[in-house]
């Protein structure tokens, strides 16, 4: 299959999983706090949090894995991604037996000496600490064939597997409703055969079609253990300053302002999530492209694939971003009733972040790529975590909530001129055909829709501006990307699709 045809396919497989997954979790989410009610729920949020905290270890060692896989998959190595795959295996096989040692030693003394919860609910927190290890151990021991899968760029395969979890989850929780013993218990049973039945089908998966380049072969190269290990420590040191930036922010604001305002701004947040999600599902399907073709030596296939990831992931985001930016206060009010204070300017800013955001998308992919993320990261990272002692500044001096968020988008800016000049010394990446291509587009296209804001400020707020707005805006930006957000050689595509949808339907 033509490499585009195939991201092409791999975003709409992905498009479909993120919508079933976001409806099922948001029904799961309701059904689970009807039948656990709310101690219940908050008592598994926190001791079952362990999950949460290992999903975060599970994308940077499944992006470690499917980096080193694609890289040799590049090469046309099979020998080397079979080696590649035992080096993982090894490295969480050793993950999940520190995670087992620190469960039964630091997790047990937590729980029996620190945790505040009601005396005769002690075991049943530990019983639910117990399950949730078992869960994430489950998860841990399929992270290498999960990387196999996403190298080998099988999305129709992941995102199935990703949809079977999510449809059982919440057949799981349903059958809650006609037991009347334990729940919470019995809830954390359920999590972690979900888990396991996830994890189960990937091994599964991989065995029956790939079983040449995972069969075990015990790997003793201490230089590739270390070069992986290093990779990872990287990744997850660029994930921690994100994630760092994000809870930095919500402490700061708390120690400055009350309990609402951090409110307001976990909103935000959950927009912001929802957005990056969105526009970096094509983002998804590119990386594993780009990493072959760069260890491939394709160059200018690699470049080409960079400038237009940035592109097309700014567009995406705009499609969605731009209405609910236009429309935030009327959505908020419809989703909440009652909105906090300072809610849609938190918003608001945060969809100018997620925006810019994606002009790193595939820069960040070819310095993966590369291996050379080191300097990169720190730099990157240190630059995000600079916004927090700023902003703190900014409020010791009496500015307002939002202040923290207008820091955020300038370290941002200054982030994305930094990328530039780090991947044309890590790269040597031609950076006046990424101009050319991608930003300059998308500085056209964004001048364009200026217009839309003059007219939405005359016309009063109503469920027919709203839904006007939605269809209207959309339609805009599409006609403005086709006018002068591509080139005259993906015009043509556009109009040859077209035509052949035309004749198609004759």
């Amino acid at each position: 299959m033509n490499s585009n045809k195939l991201i092409f396919k791999n975003s709409i497989i992905l498009y479909i999983r993120l919508i079933i997954t976001s409806i099922v979790g948001l029904l799961v989410s309701r059904l689970l706090l009807q039948n656990l009610g709310v101690y219940d729920f908050g008592l598994y949020s926190v001791v079952g949090g362990i999950v949460t905290l290992m999903a975060f270890l599970n994308i940077v060692m499944v992006s470690t894995t499917y980096r080193f896989i694609a890289f040799e998959m590049g090469k046309g190595s099979d020998i080397g991604i079979n080696k590649i795959f035992n080096i993982s295996l090894v490295i969480h096989i050793s993950i999940a037996l520190l995670l087992i040692i620190l469960a039964e030693t630091l997790g047990r003394w937590y729980i029996f000496n620190k945790l505040n919860v009601d005396i005769n609910r002690i075991d049943d927190a530990f019983f639910v600490f117990r399950m949730s290890i078992l869960a994430t151990l489950f998860n841990i021991f399929s992270i290498p064939y999960q990387g196999l899968v996403t190298a080998k760029e099988n999305f129709l395969v992941r995102a199935s597997i990703e949809t079977i979890k999510s449809i059982l989850t919440l057949i799981l929780v349903c059958l809650l409703f006609i037991y009347d013993g334990d729940k919470l218990r019995l809830y954390s049973v359920f999590m972690a055969c979900a888990l396991a039945i996830y994890s189960s089908l990937f091994i599964f998966y991989c065995r029956r079609n790939y079983y040449s380049q995972v069969r075990w072969v015990f790997q003793r190269d201490k230089t590739k253990y270390k070069e992986m290990l290093q990779f990872s420590g990287w990744i997850m040191f660029g994930a921690a300053a994100s994630v760092g930036q994000v809870q930095g922010s919500a402490l700061i604001i708390n120690s400055f302002f009350s309990t609402v305002l951090n409110a307001s701004f976990g909103i935000a947040n959950q927009v912001n999530a929802f957005l990056k999600m969105f526009a970096g599902n094509l983002g998804q399907a590119v990386v594993p492209q780009i990493t072959k073709n760069y260890s491939g030596g394709n160059h200018a296939r690699t470049e080409q694939l960079v400038c237009y990831t940035s592109k097309y992931c700014f567009f995406l985001l705009l499609i969605l971003g731009l209405p609910i930016f236009l429309e935030t206060e009327y959505l908020l009010k419809l989703w909440l009733g009652v909105v906090p204070k300072y809610t849609v300017i938190f918003t608001k800013l945060m969809i100018i972040k997620a925006l810019l955001d994606t002009l790193g998308d595939g820069v960040v992919s070819i310095v993966q790529a590369t291996g050379k993320i080191k300097w990169f990261q720190i730099i990157m990272s240190s630059a995000m975590l600079l916004s927090l002692p700023i902003a703190y500044v900014f409020f010791k001096n009496g500015y307002e909530p939002y202040t923290i968020l207008v820091i955020i988008i300038c370290i941002g800016v200054l982030n994305a001129i930094m990328r530039l000049i780090l991947l044309k010394k890590i790269v040597n990446f031609d950076i006046e055909k990424l101009l050319r291509i991608s930003y300059l587009r998308i500085l056209y296209v964004s001048l364009s829709i200026l217009p839309l804001f003059y007219i939405h400020s005359f016309i009063e707020s109503s469920f027919l501006r709203f839904s006007s707005f939605v269809f209207l805006s959309g339609l805009y930006i599409l006609v403005s990307i086709y006018v002068v957000g591509i080139e005259t050689k993906e015009r043509e595509i556009v109009k040859n699709k077209l035509s052949l949808l035309t004749k198609g339907r004759k």
